[in-house]
């Protein structure tokens, strides 16, 4: 089950692990404090934001005495997202944490141009296939990592944010799937920036789902991840793209009209022959074929791709050339699209990331295809 979808249950007062009744001076507060962690939820907050939390002797020192109470106003650490969060609370005799304040949310959505980039979070499983180790030409700056590690969903929500790009849009495999177990923590790492999360729905692109089922998914994105601060919304719509096959033709745009009516999510298709024909059409559209340089279908949208090299093939179908690379994404802003699209920022069994890797690192350290996207995107 996600994180999210157990937050009525949240309290804000929970014991922590080293729970004990200690003789409560105000050193013997600081020392409890920097040996104990927390799990702790703002319920003074719309989301209920959760953390988990420790504090070093020097953070512990935030801790002070206001009258009878013990209160602490400072910095902890919070491991479900590796990052430094400003808090307030009072500490209790049974030492939990009373009236515990975090920080507020960055509650802004992006205004059209809006530059989004396809986001991967089936790692490490897709390191593997078959009997190759490791599915990819190349050498993440991250190593093989796990999409569900802290530190990297923090260093690659950086990198993102480095590079000038309002969100991703994350490749989704529908309710309880790894992905779905995983996205509560890059709403987690986003929510108190400007970086936005979106879903890309995978499962339109291996079969012809229903209109229940649809409609079922769209009912479970808008209750479980559309409340949440980090959630990519357009005029108040949450935002849902859609992956799709060479299959598809207006009786899939009909069934997703279908099956959004009364939700109402700003649904991006990926288009195929004739798309703009069709009775039922989407909020937008767009393409996904990394292996061309650019492609537009402005003024909905423009994608740009640094390369394919699909890791089972002799040669790249789209070799990787810095200098194309920076000149296709100034024509992608040029190009004045409403969604402005990167393929990919990790996809690397296909070989279309734009993270950092040893293949292309930079003094930065951001490596040389976001330098491009910092440079380049307003």
């Amino acid at each position: 089950m996600s994180i999210f979808a157990s937050a009525a249950a949240a309290l804000a007062l929970v014991v922590p692990v080293t729970a004990h009744r200690p003789t409560w001076t105000l050193a013997h507060a600081r020392a409890v404090l920097s040996r104990s962690d927390y799990a702790v939820a703002d319920t003074s907050q719309p989301d209920a934001p959760r953390y988990h939390l420790v504090f070093t002797e020097k953070q512990a020192r935030g801790l002070r005495r206001v009258g009878s109470q013990l209160v602490f106003a400072g910095t902890g650490h919070d491991g479900y997202t590796d990052a430094d969060v400003a808090v307030h609370f009072t500490v209790t005799r049974a030492n939990t944490l009373a009236s515990f304040r975090g920080p507020a949310a960055d509650t802004s959505q992006p205004a059209f141009p809006i530059r989004a980039t396809f986001y991967y979070a089936w790692y490490p499983e897709a390191w593997t296939r078959g009997a190759t180790f490791p599915y990819t030409f190349f050498h993440p700056t991250l190593d093989y990592y796990s999409s569900d590690g802290a530190a990297v969903v923090r260093e690659q929500t950086e990198a993102m944010r480095y590079a000038h790009l309002n969100a991703a849009v994350y490749s989704w495999w529908g309710a309880q799937s790894d992905t779905d177990e995983r996205f509560w923590r890059y709403l987690a790492a986003a929510r108190t920036t400007p970086f936005r999360w979106a879903v890309y729905y995978e499962p339109e692109g291996y079969g012809a789902p229903s209109v229940a089922r649809l409609r079922a998914d769209l009912e479970y994105i808008r209750d479980t991840y559309a409340p949440r601060p980090a959630y990519l919304k357009v005029g108040g719509h949450f935002v849902v793209f859609v992956y799709g096959d060479a299959a598809d033709a207006c009786a899939t745009a009909q069934r997703w009209h279908d099956a959004n009516a009364g939700i109402d999510a700003y649904v991006v298709l990926k288009a195929f022959a004739d798309f703009r024909s069709c009775p039922a059409q989407p909020s937008a559209w767009h393409e996904y074929s990394s292996d061309h340089a650019e492609y537009s279908l402005a003024p909905d949208s423009y994608m740009v791709s640094p390369a394919f090299a699909e890791r089972r093939e002799a040669a790249p179908r789209l070799a990787r050339d810095p200098g194309r690379w920076r000149q296709d994404v100034a024509d992608m802003v040029a190009s004045g699209a409403r969604w402005q699209l990167v393929e990919t920022f990790n996809e690397w069994p296909e070989g279309t990331a734009v993270e950092s890797a040893r293949e292309w690192s930079s003094p930065s350290g951001f490596g040389t295809y976001l330098d491009a996207l910092h440079d380049v995107l307003p």
